[in-house]
């Protein structure tokens, strides 16, 4: 250390301003190793060269052994109005012990005392106390270089003790980006995982030796600290030992401790909401299984065994493994599966395999609605089947869509899943088709056939239920209720299944209402035909040359067609494409639009994406995206057309299949008996009376003008063989997923106005009544008040304890307020929660659990709890 260096210590010491009641300063400066005598001996000598700044004259005295006595007479009797600096040669200790038979014991409790070591020097610098020097010494080659001191002051800005020097030292030779148990080995593994040698680089600096005393002492690890597999096996298998039942992880004590399980639970948590160290310790956990034989292990083990347990991937593969295959066979596992997939929706390596367990939920609630109707579809009207099929029965149709678009996901999802999981799902698969084609499809429409094929012969369609035809006089006119403009949106191919989500959609994300009602379509279910019946007409005529279809003898082939058709009954109307309207800046939509009374806007994405042979599997698809440019469409009539109601509607509904058909769900072109003057896949328009209809519903057609007509669909889902596109979607026939054409009827409602609702989200609200945590792990129950729906909507929340400071005492689980159940039971959920290990909880100290919102941190709500559980911090570095 320069002189210069010692000189300013020693002038900011002796220049500073005396304590409060103080005369005189009195410093003793210790120098156990005698570094700085020479200095010392010079200064006494030559001074200082700031004596003229001091209040008094400085005395340069040495504490001598043996002369202590004569020292402290020189102090106090002979020159008593003088200050000193007294060397001294001996470790400054001001322990009771230590002062015992010390001459100047009362000097030294009294004096200011200065070291000028280089640990002394850096205690001020590192922004520590005294009582952290033996740990600075015995790091003195670490702080050498100023990136490494900058770094440690970083992580560890004011060091207390030994203790806390290490954790510095130890942090920032791994790169640490904090000094937590789990931050600290998250660097150590990192490092190993980049074939590095973290161990070496601590040992060059005397650090891998208290290193192996923490990891020993936090996490009950004494094994070999090369190897990374080793590591990781030891901290997640100690932690699954906290949340699995007893004896599941028989035969691998060597490889845990249980008495460490809840700070490597705790460790393991912090990694798993890691982002940073996500691929990382996927990876790690992925080698861990394969080293370990878990997966094998946990195909012994129930899943509900497994419910709260997430520590590592193959435990969600393990469930859904379990789950899909049960069902698949038939098992009543329903309630199950659903509760599984909720509870596993909020823990760690859920996004990882979400469409998975989208396909469980789906595959679950369909094989629900099976066991429910069980007993068959028995309805007698034509109305009571159609009640039944738009309240109830339709939900079939959307489990199978829903599962078919998990499945989609699942097939292009990155994640590395197991063959296994593939294997389940395509037996689950298998089953769902099985269900859908040959049971709910075949029962459901034959209900229908039989109640509705006399009217269909006498007259074309069913009585007690909305007709299509009437569409413009009953609900665009008749149905405005006062509202001078109406925008109707006909979306082609729009089924009442998904019509039932749009309706919802459009109730979650404007300020309006939205009313969802049904009407059966003209036969036959299909483009031409839907669209003239949507239009005003008397009469609707068909030209078997030409194949147009028109009203009052106006052709309704395209959109201008369709315009000139509305004109005629009422002049200030308009037709245009969806694209065009969306397409169109802001600026320009009113003059698209005009001053237009009525506007009918036509939007064309599931029907072309089904009728391409090369897109037809992504009908599904298409239905999600038809929602969101619904949404869109009515936003922009409310927002930029300022027209506040909106019809949305259909030409015809559809129906679609995955699996290919078998020749017994085909019938031919000959099976009809005549030739056909149109002829699709479901169904077959013929201008002969007399034909062999044994294998088909047969229509009257009389209203259709024109020619003599006579309507033949196949029963069922049962598809005419014919050359051009694919037959897995299909329409044109008379079944309900065909002919069930939605009607939604959109209000914007104004803050204030009547039947104005305001949207709000879902809340959770705690239901356990105790207040009193006494285990590490532990559980509380919370209940959702309000069923999603309408304007209530979705909400995520994460729920943490709290001190009384708001530091952070467990882990942090996720929330999801988002259960339609309208059974409130239904709507109870147990979150798990586990204390932070390695520190002391008063049971007189105030906590609280805290719920806030996820997105804002936005606190929702807090309760008071008293936690009375003493836990040790475990703190060890061997010395």
């Amino acid at each position: 250390m320069e002189s210069s260096d010692i000189t300013t210590m020693l002038k900011e010491r002796l220049c500073a301003p005396l304590q409060p009641c103080a005369v005189r300063r009195i410093v003793i400066w210790h120098d156990a190793d005698g570094s700085f005598e020479a200095e010392f001996d010079r200064f006494s000598v030559f001074g200082l060269g700031f004596e003229e700044q001091l209040e008094r004259p400085l005395e340069f005295v040495k504490a001598d052994e043996g002369s202590t006595f004569a020292l402290k007479r020189l102090i106090y009797r002979e020159k008593p109005q003088a200050d000193f600096l007294v060397y001294a040669r001996y470790q400054k200790d001001l322990s009771p012990h230590a002062l015992e038979d010390n001459w100047l014991a009362d000097v030294e409790l009294v004096a200011e005392h200065f070291q000028a070591d280089y640990a002394s020097m850096l205690v001020e610098e590192l922004g520590a106390v005294d009582s952290a020097v033996d740990g600075i010494e015995r790091f003195t080659s670490f702080f050498r270089a100023a990136g490494r001191k900058k770094k440690f002051v970083r992580l560890m800005p004011h060091a207390q003790t030994e203790g806390d020097v290490v954790l510095g030292v130890l942090g920032t030779l791994l790169n640490a980006t904090g000094l937590s148990t789990s931050q600290i080995m998250k660097s150590y593994l990192v490092a190993l995982l980049a074939e590095e040698n973290p161990l070496a680089k601590l040992a060059k600096y005397g650090a891998d030796g208290p290193f192996e005393s923490y990891v020993q002492s936090r996490l009950g690890y004494a094994g070999d600290l090369q190897f990374a597999d080793e590591i990781a096996s030891h901290i997640l298998l100690s932690a699954l030992s906290c949340t699995l039942p007893d004896g599941a992880l028989s035969g691998l004590e060597g490889r845990m401790s249980l008495p460490h399980g809840q700070f490597c639970l705790n460790v393991v948590d912090d990694w798993m909401h890691d982002e940073a160290f996500g691929d990382d310790f996927y990876d790690l956990c992925r080698r861990v299984e394969r080293v370990c034989n878990l997966e094998q292990r946990f195909s012994q083990i129930t899943s509900s065994d497994l419910a709260e347990s997430d520590a590592l991937p193959c435990l969600n593969e393990r469930i859904l493994v379990d789950l899909m295959g049960s069902l698949a066979q038939g098992a009543d596992r329903v309630a199950e599966a659903l509760s599984l997939a909720k509870r596993r929706k909020d823990l760690a390596w859920y996004s990882r395999v979400a469409p998975y367990f989208d396909a469980l939920t789906a595959a679950a609630v369909a094989a629900r609605f099976f066991r429910e109707h069980a007993q068959g579809f028995h309805h007698a009207t034509p109305a009571d089947v159609w009640k039944a099929y738009t309240s109830d029965w339709y939900l079939m149709d959307t489990f199978y869509r829903h599962f078919c678009r998990a499945c989609d996901a699942c097939l292009h999802s990155t994640a590395d899943v197991p063959m296994t999981i593939e294997n389940a799902l395509d037996e689950l698969a298998s089953w769902i088709e099985r269900v859908y084609t040959n049971w709910f499809l075949a029962e459901t429409n034959g209900c229908w056939v039989k109640a509705c094929k006399e009217q269909w012969l006498d007259q074309g369609y069913a009585e007690g239920i909305d007709r299509q035809k009437h569409f413009y006089d009953e609900r665009v006119v008749s149905g405005a209720g006062g509202a001078k403009r109406s925008l109707v949106i006909v979306s082609d191919a729009l089924r009442y299944e998904v019509a039932v989500e749009l309706a919802e959609r459009l109730e979650r994300d404007t300020k309006g209402t939205a009313e969802l009602r049904s009407m059966q379509s003209v036969f036959p279910s299909i483009t031409e035909f839907g669209m003239a019946a949507l239009l005003p007409n008397h009469t609707l005529s068909y030209d078997w040359n030409t194949g147009v279809v028109s009203c009052d003898g106006r052709p309704t082939a395209g959109t201008k067609e369709r315009e000139l058709v509305l004109q005629a009954r009422t002049p200030s109307s308009r037709a245009i494409q969806s694209k065009d309207l969306i397409s169109t800046k802001r600026a320009l939509r009113k003059q698209l639009v005009g001053d237009a009374g009525i506007v009918y806007v036509y939007h064309n994405k599931i029907d072309a994406t089904g009728e391409d042979y090369a897109t037809e599997h992504d009908v599904f698809a298409a239905c999600d995206t038809t929602v969101d440019d619904l949404v869109a469409l009515v936003k922009i009539a409310v927002n930029d057309l300022n027209i506040s109601r909106v019809v949305i509607t259909a030409d015809h509904g559809f129906i679609y299949t995955r699996e290919a058909l078998e020749e017994r769900d085909k019938v031919s072109k000959a099976d009809i008996g005549a030739e056909p003057v149109r002829l699709g896949r479901r169904y077959a328009i013929l201008n002969v009376a007399n034909v062999d209809d044994h294998l088909f519903i047969r229509m009257n057609m009389d209203s259709m003008q024109g020619g003599t007509y006579v309507g033949l669909s196949p029963r069922e889902c049962v598809r005419i063989k014919k050359a051009g596109p694919g037959e897995s979607y299909v329409h044109g026939g008379a079944s309900m997923q065909e002919m069930c054409v939605p009607v939604i009827q959109f209000r914007n409602r104004r803050g204030g106005s009547k039947g104005f609702v305001d949207q709000q989200k879902a809340t959770l609200r705690l239901l356990s009544t105790g207040r009193r945590v006494n285990a590490m792990i532990f559980r509380v129950e919370l209940f959702q008040p309000e069923a999603v729906g309408g304007k209530v909507l979705p909400a995520e929340y994460e729920l943490v304890m709290t001190d009384a400071s708001g530091n952070e005492v467990s882990n942090v689980i996720k929330a999801h307020a988002d259960m339609v159940d309208a059974d409130d039971t239904a709507r109870v959920t147990r979150s798990k929660f586990s204390l932070k290990a390695g520190r002391q909880y008063g049971a007189k100290e105030t906590y609280y659990l805290v719920c806030r919102e996820r997105t804002t941190k936005q606190m929702v709500w807090k309760e008071e709890y008293t936690i009375d559980i003493a836990f040790a911090p475990t703190d060890d570095f061997g010395f």
